[in-house]
């Protein structure tokens, strides 16, 4: 398996580099002009590790990129057929020939040559893998130009791309992984390899919507995540002695330092490295800022079908009312980022109670109240926020009486202004967001 004679599809930049370092361990180096049809890189190829091993062992390609046009014929000519009948010539006979496609694996083979005068076998393995995938991207990148083209969305394609191993799944029985569409800036990988090591399923959800919420919040603001539900959310009174789950804060001082003792966390994730003799924490995230990614769709698989939408805009929240406290959106992004049916009480820059994925919202507020009333809160002037507009009337009963003085609601429906003569009634304000926002997962 030694490197006689290598192939290079370019001779510039980086290439030539990589070919000069080549030539001082004797390999021979071939290029495009060396052959009246570059298909016949196939027969020299496949005569690599014969007997008369004269054959072309090392080949260097480039993978063109993602064409922007959207022209029949600019696609089709961008197909290089040569390019893919060689990558797989390569496969077939990989214990022998190498196919390098990534520039980032230049040095790799240099370091292997010097120590043993080789490409070891499982990074000629590796190295044909990564071939193989860079070309199902480059397949599929036409696929879906030419499908737009053609007006056929029915044959949208997607290529995962793994992440990283997850401890197990949802139950321990379970194995699972973190993954990405292909080519694209995911929310994880702005993580480490290292800081991933070790995480479940659920803490993956959880740290998600740990930051996901504090990206929406101002400074000093803590959450906590538990089993994909969020059940604190505070800028004071740090007290998470025996909590579990993740807890994320974009700030640190000695307040929450203080608070975090006790505490029986999975994870915490701090801006800042705090001093961890002070408190015992079984997994420490840092973060410098809370990821921000652009997605087109949002997935959801359901035993071979995808569920494919659009995402929410949280970003851009409107209220229609000339009144405004910045509480109303803390309190209105919680339940957005909720199990529906959601109902949460927010005052003075804390989340007080909530109940999500209940059948009703009838039973979501009265989960919610029960909360409170069993940890004795006082809800004088607090704003108690629906995912979803008030259609019974047993919902406005409920809330009457409570110390409640403003209700957050999409509004849209017939019963609106009934909802709100009845509330007005009794001191209580009603502000539509005019926008439902049902989350099922």
């Amino acid at each position: 398996m030694n490197v006689n004679y290598a192939f290079f599809e370019k001779t510039d930049g980086v290439f030539e580099s990589f070919q000069k370092k080549l030539i001082q361990f004797g390999i021979k180096i071939y290029t495009v002009g060396d052959f009246d049809d570059v298909f016949d890189l196939n027969v020299e190829i496949k005569k690599s590790g014969g007997s008369d091993f004269k054959g072309i062992d090392l080949v260097v390609l480039e993978m063109p990129g993602e064409s922007q046009r959207l022209e029949e014929s600019y696609i089709l000519n961008s197909i290089e057929p040569w390019k893919i009948a060689v990558i797989y010539s390569c496969v077939k006979n990989y214990r022998n020939s190498v196919v390098v496609i990534d520039p980032d694996d230049f040095d790799k083979i240099i370091e292997s040559l010097e120590e043993c005068g080789d490409v070891t076998l499982q990074d000629r393995r590796m190295f044909s893998l990564k071939a193989l995938y860079r070309l199902l991207r480059y397949n599929s990148s036409i696929h879906r130009e030419m499908s737009e083209l053609f007006a056929s969305e029915k044959f949208e394609t997607l290529i995962l791309e793994e992440r990283s191993p997850l401890r197990y799944g949802e139950n321990p029985q379970q194995l699972a992984y973190l993954a990405k569409i292909a080519k694209t800036q995911a929310f994880f990988d702005f993580f480490d390899e290292d800081t991933l090591v070790g995480l479940s399923y659920n803490q993956i959800i959880d740290i998600h919507l740990a930051l996901s919420l504090l990206k929406y919040l101002e400074e000093n603001f803590a959450v906590q995540v538990h089993h994909g539900i969020i059940t604190n959310v505070r800028k004071k009174h740090f007290n998470f002695k025996s909590l579990r789950g993740v807890m994320a804060a974009n700030f640190v001082n000695d307040e929450l330092i203080k608070g975090l003792k006790g505490n029986d966390f999975d994870i915490v994730i701090l801006p800042e490295m705090p001093d961890l003799s002070k408190v015992e924490i079984r997994k420490f995230i840092k973060i410098k800022d809370i990821p921000s990614v652009e997605v087109e769709k949002e997935y959801r698989f359901m035993d071979g079908n995808f569920l494919i939408q659009t995402p929410d805009d949280l970003s851009n929240m409107r209220f229609l009312s000339d009144e405004f406290d910045v509480q109303y959106k803390f309190a209105n992004v919680i339940v957005a980022l909720s199990r529906s049916m959601a109902c949460c009480i927010f005052k003075d820059y804390e989340l007080m109670s909530i109940s999500t994925g209940q059948a009703e919202q009838i039973d979501a507020l009265e989960t919610t109240l029960r909360k409170a009333e069993k940890k004795s809160m006082n809800l004088d002037g607090a704003i108690c926020a629906f995912d979803g507009p008030i259609k019974d009337i047993d919902v406005v009963n409920s809330v009457i009486g409570t110390g409640i003085k403003t209700i957050i609601e999409p509004g849209g429906v017939k019963e609106d202004r009934i909802v709100r003569e009845k509330l007005e009634e009794n001191g209580i304000k009603l502000i539509f967001s005019g926008k439902r926002r049902y989350k099922i997962s």
